[in-house]
């Protein structure tokens, strides 16, 4: 990871971050057996699609996902804990997502999950109110296991994804208030996309034209303000 990218992002996605209180940070063994494990709950930018692509490279679409990285990979690297991608490419929460989600929290050993998804709802143009149902439902199956739960809000996103902007704020907004509603830490990284890119036409942080995924800057950014949601930076 760039060190200077990250300090200078770092700095600029603290202002963005809302965590817990310091007696339930959670970046926690929650479940007693000695070891802190993350779950990454997602779509594609969970799984990682765009990485690997330089500031600047002309991307006017991503044709395959590769391998899982993106940010829980670095995450992991970073915290020196396991963090397991559970990102899955084309996933609506308001589909599949909420269907599979039981499956991977019910019994498993995690401590923590970060829920981030949306962005194929928002591009199937799915209701608001029934996002935000949505999210409590997988938090209420988080809680009842007994998991920390950190939430994330969207990459807005531009480009030739820009017609979807309105969509995603609309998300983000929602995603802000669940997570306010239950006393939830919030890495806002929509917020914090703008404070580095008021302009996101020209935004150093994603693929372009593509404009949905970020580049390996974007994820080297979402990182930061994840481990500093997560009460770890």
């Amino acid at each position: 990871m760039n060190r200077i990218f990250c300090a200078l992002v770092g700095f600029v996605f603290v202002l963005y971050v809302h965590p817990a209180h310091a007696s339930d940070l959670p970046l926690r063994d929650t479940n007693g057996d000695g070891q802190i494990e993350i779950l990454a709950f997602g779509d594609s930018i969970t799984y990682g699609v765009g990485d690997g692509t330089a500031p600047g490279e002309y991307v006017p679409d991503i044709a395959s996902a590769g391998s899982p990285r993106g940010y829980p990979l670095r995450l992991s690297a970073l915290l020196g804990v396991p963090v397991y991608n559970a990102g899955v490419p084309g996933e609506e929460l308001c589909a599949e997502g909420v269907e599979r989600f039981p499956n991977l929290v019910v019994n498993s050993s995690a401590d923590v999950v970060i829920i981030k998804e949306g962005t194929n709802d928002m591009q199937r143009f799915v209701a608001t109110p029934a996002l935000s149902a949505n999210l409590q439902k997988v938090i209420n199956v988080a809680r009842a296991e007994g998991k920390s739960v950190v939430l994330a809000t969207l990459v807005p996103p531009t480009g030739d994804r820009a017609q979807f902007g309105g969509f995603s704020a609309a998300y983000s907004s929602a995603i802000r208030g669940v997570a306010t509603t239950n006393s939830l830490p919030l890495a806002d990284i929509e917020q914090a996309i703008y404070q580095v890119c008021p302009e996101l036409t020209t935004c150093s942080l994603y693929n372009l034209p593509e404009g949905l995924h970020p580049n390996t800057a974007g994820y080297d950014a979402m990182t930061e303000t994840i481990a500093m949601a997560l009460g770890a930076k």
